[in-house]
């Protein structure tokens, strides 16, 4: 540049230069937008979806024509409706909140500034409508990075929306459907399991896990289902099976199952063949019948009973009018042998006519005072008496001595208890009866085998086979068994009944001999249950009242003085009321202090704040905890307290557990006064 400040020729000409050339890219770089513009402008108005731009303030400064066939607005008027005009209100709210987290993520200075923001809106159509809209948002950016504007692109979402709409609410009623059919299944009364066609458990509910006593469904999913069906249902479980599997219809049926303990149960079962999660299946819904069907054994039982007493009585009156004639004309017979007998210049042939007859009128005799006894309500005349000195005296006569003779490959065990208790009864009529028995024995094995008698002492309080109740209390036990021929189910019903008999009529006997058993163990107020099982023998058992009138001393008593006690506090837990008097006055006259309880309960509550020196605990007492749960209560209260455990029963496992928590001797009830002193002097002598 010139001193004076003006520019010079050339440097004219370079600026015109530079200016037409910036003049030409100008207009260059302007037709290329302009280019390009019409071609996105061109794309943008031809394509389905709705593309719009909005400026910062969300007002819209371009919409393409897609909006028509979108909302049915023209484009004209929609660049002139706000926002909360073009959506519902929630969906407004969720823009503005969107908006707002895009500005705050701006400020963070962390954002991608290429991305892009999918959000799902409702928008007002023309004519009031509402559909959706899938809309993809991204930032327009000025020169220097700067938001300067919002590209949206929507689209209809509206059919995929009703179709997702649909499909929840579809899985809801089927969710819901499940879960009413589930608590129909769940709560239902009876038992509900499915099975595949190799009998695997697919579904079991909680009826059928409590009954099969499992821990829980887990337990019993997967299993074979034969695994719980007891040996006699096997075969009728495999038939009816096999028919739903080869689609021959349902079917209804009684089976026997087996749980997990070994108790057995008779169930009701209805199957049906099912597709169970797209497999064929059997569905079987079980109801347990078993105490339907002991009812109906036990009225069956009963009947039996009732039937057999009836006859019995019937038979009884007979044989009561028959015997009183057969007497009067024995007696005659009888009578006039002897005199005859006694008559001088008798011949030898004569006297062995009238011995003949003599003898055979005393069989008649026999047979006509068993009559007596069928015919007889209650015995006369009833003694004190001590089994074990009867079953001596049965083992020495000359009756038995003949029966053994005529059987002498038959070995007899004898296995008395000591300290046997009393009866009340006829010396005669229980004298044949153990006769009887032992004969019957004999007689079941004609090829030799073993016979055995026992006695004991035992305390009932639960029912006998073949009885529904029974009188609670002390009880004398005598058993009969042969390993012989055994009885066949169909006659143990009828052993009883007169004359029913399998021996030889003349040899063996008169037929009348278990009917005269029966009869003497009816009036002795006695039970009788008979155990036989062909080819292993026979075992029948007598249970009579015991009496404590003259209790025998044994033969090797001990004196008393061996077991008398020094002022010791006892307390007696017993459920039964005699039972507590008993031991009371029992332990009471050995120099006892006593107390007694009627339950565990009682005896935890007594001794919260009363120490004693020994528990005297019944093992089953119902209701209530039973000795073995009052025992371990009893320990959390008075840790180490001694104790011995009575009991009716032989001892079990509970006895044995209790014993292993601390517990002493187990004595077997009936209460013995030398048994008892005798464990509870040793217990209160023993080092804890």
């Amino acid at each position: 540049m010139a001193a004076t400040g003006k520019p010079t020729y050339e440097e004219l000409e370079r600026r015109i230069g530079e200016l037409e050339k910036e003049s030409f890219e100008s207009n260059r770089a302007d037709a290329a937008l302009r280019e390009s513009e019409a071609k996105y402008r061109l794309i943008a108005e031809s394509t389905a979806d709705v593309i719009a731009i909005m400026d910062m303030e969300l007002r819209f400064t371009y919409v393409s024509p897609a909006i028509m066939r979108l909302r049915g607005f023209t484009v004209e008027e929609v660049m002139y409706q706000p926002l909360d005009r073009v959506l519902t209100p929630e969906s407004y709210r969720l823009a503005l909140a969107v908006y707002d987290e895009e500005m705050k993520l701006e400020a963070s200075g962390t954002a991608d500034p290429g991305r892009m923001r999918i959000v799902e809106v409702e928008e007002y159509t023309k004519d009031g409508s509402v559909i959706w809209v899938e809309a993809g948002l991204s930032f327009l950016r000025g020169g220097d990075g700067r938001p300067s504007g919002i590209l949206m692109v929507s689209r209809d979402i509206t059919a995929r929306k009703r179709s997702e709409a649909e499909q929840i609410l579809l899985a809801k009623t089927l969710r819901d459907s499940e879960a009413k059919f589930r608590s129909l299944v769940e709560y239902s009364l009876e038992g509900i399991m499915i099975i595949d066609m190799q009998g695997k458990l697919l579904f079991v509910n909680d009826i059928v896990v409590r009954a099969l006593e499992a821990e829980d469904r887990a337990a019993l999913i997967g299993r074979n289902m034969m695994e719980f069906i007891a040996p006699e249902s096997v075969n009728d479980v495999v038939r009816d099976f096999m028919d739903v599997a080869q689609g021959n219809g349902g079917y209804l049926a009684q089976y026997y199952t087996i749980a997990n303990s070994g108790k057995k149960l008779c169930v009701e079962c209805i199957g049906k063949l099912i597709t169970y999660e797209g497999v064929p299946a059997d569905l079987i819904s079980i109801r347990d019948v078993t105490s339907r069907k002991q009812a109906e054994e036990e009225r069956r039982m009963l009947e039996e009973r009732l039937n057999r007493a009836e006859k019995m009585e019937a038979l009884g009156t007979l044989a009561g009018g028959v015997a009183h004639d057969l007497n009067n004309v024995l007696g005659i017979v009888v009578g006039y042998s002897e005199l005859l007998l006694h008559e001088p210049g008798i011949t030898s042939a004569m006297r062995s006519y009238l011995t003949s007859i003599k003898t055979g009128s005393e069989g008649a005799a026999a047979i006509v005072q068993d009559l007596l006894t069928l015919a007889r309500r209650g015995v006369a005349g009833k003694t004190v008496l001590n089994l074990n000195a009867l079953i001596r005296d049965s083992q020495n006569s000359p009756e038995f001595l003949k029966l053994l003779a005529r059987h002498p490959s038959v070995k007899v065990r004898i296995d008395l208890e000591s300290g046997l208790l009393n009866v009340s009864g006829s010396s005669v009529h229980l004298t044949k009866t153990i006769f009887n028995l032992m004969s019957n024995a004999n007689e079941a094995m004609p090829n030799g085998g073993v016979l055995t008698v026992r006695t004991g002492n035992r305390y009932l309080d639960r029912p006998v086979h073949g009885y529904e109740e029974v009188r609670e209390g002390d009880y004398v036990v005598l058993s009969v068994s042969d390993t012989g021929e055994g009885i066949p189910a169909a006659d143990l019903k009828r052993i009883f009944e007169p004359f029913y008999t399998k021996k030889v009529m003349g040899r063996s006997g008169t037929g009348l001999g278990l009917s005269v058993v029966w009869g003497t163990v009816k009036d002795h107020d006695g039970y009788i249950d008979v155990e036989s099982e062909e080819g292993k023998g026979s075992t029948f058992t007598i249970h009579l009242p015991a009496s404590r009138e003259d209790v025998a001393a044994g033969t090797a008593a001990v004196p008393m003085s061996e077991y008398m006690g020094k002022g010791e506090s006892i307390l007696v837990v017993d459920d039964v009321e005699g039972q507590r008097k008993l031991a009371t006055r029992m332990l009471t006259k050995l120099n006892y202090r006593v107390e007694s309880v009627a339950s565990g309960e009682e005896a935890v509550a007594y001794l919260m704040d009363r120490p004693v020196d020994l528990m005297i605990l019944d093992m089953i007492m119902d209701p209530g905890m039973d000795g073995l749960d009052t025992y371990r209560s009893v320990l959390a209260v008075r840790p180490g307290q001694k104790a011995i455990i009575v009991s009716g029963y032989s001892e079990t496992d509970r006895v044995r557990a209790a014993q292993a928590a601390g517990a002493g001797a187990y004595v077997r009830k009936p209460y013995l006064m030398e048994a008892l002193g005798l464990a509870v002097k040793k217990e209160l002598g023993r080092n804890r």
